[in-house]
């Protein structure tokens, strides 16, 4: 029988913290007593098999998983299991040593274990949408908020749908305990734990939608194994999703663009070419919480509304229409010949007109005229029109904070008249050409921290 972790045993962190993990777990003596210290014990085995139904039941919900890519794998604690289920499974896990544990352990043998990756969880290796499911268990409660975003980012890239984690939260005894001895001073051991709240906002800053939270053993355990739904469409998928619409001719040409609420695509539809936007599952949650009207009705709307008042026609997208079913949203504008102002900046196009701020300067009085407010003014979300050189407005999905203030303090001055409503679209019209939130923004988006090409 294997005898009880200690802190003396090898593959026992010494130290706290992700970058020294990242290096510790690599080591081969951490690696060949991993499994028989970690997992062999009764009460570690209780553990693992409470673990591995919260999964299983993860997974009876997450349909159409046929190939798992298992992040770390570590010595193959739960690769084993996922073959023997059926699933297709990859190994991955940054440490080498690791893996080769686990292609030794009888209880990992399985035809259907496809191989080992080796990877760094914030640079995976694979292609994109290359697995129906990513799953990390014990793994992203040892890393900070940032580096778990910027690795949930690199999950939903490479998941084609679902992606499982597990996560250490607050509202549990084991947390009660913590905080009482941690108020006397009895332990100064760092114990970081999520709310619902936070953690949900991870997923959603990932451009992920938390579809189940699945407790391993409420109220005693900590830990819950979360279900995540990525959001991708493909065009396939879109026609059958507009089946039975009056969009069901739709023909989709390519995509346009990607960003973190939605994906674009162009289309032919009816004689002329369109612009389709389709809202990420992330984005259709966030917004459900904040207006009552669906995410692509409330666009359409506000895009309606600014192409109808007077004189602002010539600088916005025509609105076509919106789609709204159960767990998919899209809406459909005229799709515009140009190029978003920062890379046309960036690049010195020609076409950009010597008046476009004169012209950006009269779309925003007009639409101020037009009781029009909060035009989320920024140099990716203004086109610039190829034939003209004028701007266009094409992203309208910002509810203005003239109708939601961010806080009680905004909502007031706005009362009492101290702040003016169309005080933000002046202050983002100065600074148009100031690209510096602009660029910090793109990193973020661009996992590997590099410029778009």
């Amino acid at each position: 029988m294997a005898k009880p972790p200690s802190r003396d045993d090898p593959s026992k962190p010494k130290q706290h913290g992700y970058e020294y993990k990242k290096q510790f777990y690599q080591s081969s003596e951490v690696a060949a007593d991993y499994d028989e210290h970690r997992f062999r014990t009764p009460k570690r085995q209780r553990r693992n098999a409470r673990k591995w139904a919260a999964i299983q039941k993860a997974l009876a919900l997450a349909n159409g998983v046929k190939t798992i890519v298992d992040l770390p794998c570590g010595t193959g604690r739960f690769t084993g299991n996922l073959a023997r289920a059926g699933y297709e499974v990859v190994g991955s896990d940054i440490s080498a040593e690791m893996m080769g544990q686990a292609a030794k352990l009888p209880s990992v043998q399985h035809e259907n274990i496809r191989g080992y990756v080796r990877a760094d969880a914030e640079k995976l290796p694979f292609k994109s949408k290359s697995t129906d499911c990513l799953m990390s268990i014990r793994f992203l409660f040892h890393v900070d908020p940032e580096t778990r975003r910027r690795m949930l980012r690199e999950f939903g890239r490479v998941s084609r749908r679902w992606v499982i984690a597990d996560y250490r939260h607050k509202y549990s005894f084991r947390y009660g305990v913590w905080r009482l001895t941690r108020a006397f001073g009895l332990t100064k051991r760092p114990f970081e734990r999520v709310s619902v709240k936070s953690m949900t906002a991870e997923f959603e800053d990932a451009g992920l939608r938390v579809a189940k939270i699945i407790p391993v053993r409420r109220g005693l355990s900590d830990k819950w194994v979360v279900l995540a739904e990525t959001g991708h469409v493909d065009p396939d998928s879109l026609k059958i999703k507009l089946q039975g619409s009056e969009y069901a001719d739709l023909e989709i040409k390519d995509k346009l663009g990607e960003g973190k609420r939605s994906v674009v695509y162009r289309a032919r539809w009816r004689g002329r070419d369109i612009g389709l936007k389709v809202y990420k599952p992330a984005a259709i949650a966030r917004h459900s919480r904040k207006h009552k009207l669906p995410l692509a009705e409330f666009e359409h709307r506000r895009n309606r509304a600014f192409f109808d008042a007077r004189g602002l026609s010539k600088y916005v997208a025509e609105p076509i229409g919106f789609v709204v079913e159960p767990g998919f949203q899209m809406s459909l504008q005229e799709c515009l010949d140009g190029e978003v102002y920062y890379f046309a900046h960036r690049d010195h196009a020609a076409f950009i007109s010597p008046k476009f701020m004169d012209d950006l300067a009269e779309l925003v009085n007009l639409s101020h005229a037009a009781e029009l407010y909060d035009i989320d003014l920024h140099a990716m979300n203004v086109m610039v029109d190829r034939h003209a050189g004028g701007p266009k407005l094409f992203d309208f999905n910002q509810i203005p904070f003239t109708e939601r203030p961010q806080n009680p303090f905004v909502g007031l001055a706005l009362k009492l008249g101290l702040l003016g409503r169309g005080s933000r679209d002046l202050r983002k019209l100065a600074r148009f050409n100031n690209f510096d939130r602009v660029e910090r923004k793109l990193l973020k988006f661009y996992e590997d921290g590099s410029s778009p090409a």
